[in-house]
């Protein structure tokens, strides 16, 4: 059984000079061509959502991890030293507590404690307020997760 070749071509009556012409119909329509940007859109819309997502949840991740490793160092500090640095600010790598806590070796030196959005976002950062006795470090989480934590504000206090 053979299949018929469709002819999907049509005359028309006759242009201008007399002669017919022959109309092909093999292009896309206005609609689908439409319809194919709209969607490949959405997907792209999607995607990046997600992708900022994932990036969000990473430098939570790093955030909790760097202050659990800055109370560690902390009290490696103050066993030895017998009090805790005294400073107020944000924990930039080259402030007073982070070069103490480097100078004594209890954060390796190329550690880089600084918030990941901090270069480029000044209001987020680890702050750092700490007299001879006690410290109290802040920072912000961006998301609600269960192996981080609620978003916003989060305090450690010894």
């Amino acid at each position: 059984m053979r299949t018929a070749w469709i002819d999907r071509t049509k005359w028309r009556s006759r242009s201008r000079t007399g002669n017919r012409r022959r109309i092909s119909h093999f292009g896309f329509t206005l609609i689908e061509l439409l319809l194919v940007i709209a969607i490949i859109g959405l997907i792209a819309t999607i995607a990046l959502v997600s992708q900022r997502n994932g990036q969000a949840k990473r430098r939570d991740v790093k955030r909790v991890s760097d202050t659990t490793e800055l109370q560690k160092a902390l009290a490696l500090y103050l066993s030895k030293v017998q009090s805790y640095p005294v400073y107020t600010g944000c924990l930039t790598g080259s402030d007073a507590v982070s070069v103490g806590l480097q100078g004594q070796g209890f954060v390796s030196p190329g550690a880089k404690l600084v918030d990941p959005a901090f270069p480029t976002n000044i209001t987020k950062c680890y702050y750092y307020v700490g007299t001879a006795g006690k410290y109290t470090l802040r920072y912000t989480l961006e998301q609600t997760a269960a192996s981080t934590g609620a978003a916003g504000d989060h305090y450690i206090v010894p």
